[in-house]
């Protein structure tokens, strides 16, 4: 079995270079790699062309920048694998992460997840095998658990024509994962992390109207998709989870100010110190 990986890369080339280490590391070797530029002004051209330049199972696609979602959806329709995974340029996989998946194959394989700062933490929530089925993705997400997109290997053949939706500008991971599961795969959960994802102050909610603004088109979107019989549960989901989302994001916003207050109060001390020490300096030298 071939693994497609997609890399969609936006900005983050200090991070490239270092993810694809993660796939060059695995214990599996029938691979490929995707990395999507999209758009990017950076040096992650320069840097994906010198990784594929060393290791042909690595292809370089460049597109103007359309978000996340659309360059995503490039690398699905160029990938020729049996399995898809998708991997932001930030994050990292383990080195069993295909081999573990991969050695009791499934429509869709699933593994847990730890957060990684400057070392390993534990996840934000801890995935539980019972709890991957429609419904459950469908009612639970954001409340019980949500799944990074990581964490998965898809089957091609299960996953047809299902693409990100490019009209979401947030959580389109969750509808891709409904997609998916929509069409009943056979699913299999492996219980160890085996994928890290990334913590940094780009990936942090920074702006809690447009957070909140965009988590209603995707209550909206997803529920004009619904059939009769989940649409009053979700329904009722949105009531709950829209207070909990918007009480969340606040809480992210923030600790984003206070993070950024205290780091300008330690850029302003040390410029008047600087200031200081100059006039001091110049002082010392006029005196002399």
């Amino acid at each position: 079995m071939k693994v497609s990986v997609i890399i969609p890369c936006y900005n983050q080339a200090v991070f490239l270079k270092e993810t694809c280490e993660s796939v060059v590391s695995q214990t599996y070797i029938n691979w490929e790699v995707l990395i999507i530029n999209d758009g990017s002004t950076d040096l992650t051209e320069s840097v994906a062309k010198e990784i594929c330049d060393k290791d042909k199972r690595f292809k370089y696609y460049y597109k103007e920048n359309g978000g996340l979602s659309s360059a995503r959806n490039l690398g699905l329709d160029n990938a020729s694998g049996d399995y898809i995974q998708f991997l932001d340029s930030d994050d990292l996989l383990e080195p069993n992460k295909f081999k573990k998946s991969l050695e009791k194959q499934s429509d869709l394989m699933i593994t847990n997840f730890m957060m990684l700062n400057k070392k390993k933490r534990a996840p934000f929530c801890q995935l539980e095998g019972n709890e991957f089925s429609y419904k459950n993705v469908l009612l639970d997400w954001d409340v019980k658990f949500s799944i990074p997109i990581h964490c998965g290997l898809f089957s091609t053949k299960i996953l047809g024509d299902i693409r990100f939706s490019q009209d979401l500008k947030a959580k389109e991971d969750w509808f891709f994962w409904l997609s998916f599961l929509k069409k009943k795969p056979r699913v299999l959960f492996i219980n160890e992390p085996l994928v890290l994802y990334r913590l940094h102050n780009s990936n942090m909610c920074k702006d809690n109207s447009h957070m909140e603004e965009n988590s209603k088109a995707v209550y909206r979107f997803i529920y004009s998709t619904l059939s009769e019989k989940f649409k009053e549960l979700f329904f009722n989901k949105v009531a709950v989870n829209f207070v909990e989302e918007r009480s969340k994001s606040e809480y992210y916003y923030k600790r984003y100010r206070k993070e950024k207050k205290r780091k300008n109060s330690v850029i302003v001390l040390y410029s008047v110190f600087l200031v200081l020490l100059i006039i001091v300096l110049i002082y010392v030298v006029t005196v002399k």
